[in-house]
């Protein structure tokens, strides 16, 4: 993981593993998946950014409808470890 100060940019959960990793392989974005501390999937885009640049990308990336309006800037402290894909 990053930085405690650095944020990811959480674009969508699944409750399962075969949905994620599909989500993941067929986004055009580069993307990795989490397994999370409620048993979810995370997905999330790859590395961490400082804070101010991870809500400027973001906000950019939803501006262009290349992420779901439900996307956030997290932490990423219930990540508990990657799981999908290089």
């Amino acid at each position: 993981m990053g930085k405690f100060d650095d944020r990811f940019i959480q674009v969508k959960s699944f409750p399962g593993y075969a949905e994620a990793e599909e989500y993941v392989r067929s986004s055009p974005l580069h993307l990795v998946a989490f397994l999370a501390t409620n048993g979810w999937f995370a997905i999330a885009l790859r590395g961490s950014l400082e804070h101010s640049r991870a809500i400027s990308l973001l906000a950019g990336l939803k501006a262009e409808s290349k992420v779901p309006e439900d996307a956030f800037v997290t932490y990423g402290n219930t990540y508990v470890k990657k799981v999908c894909c290089n």
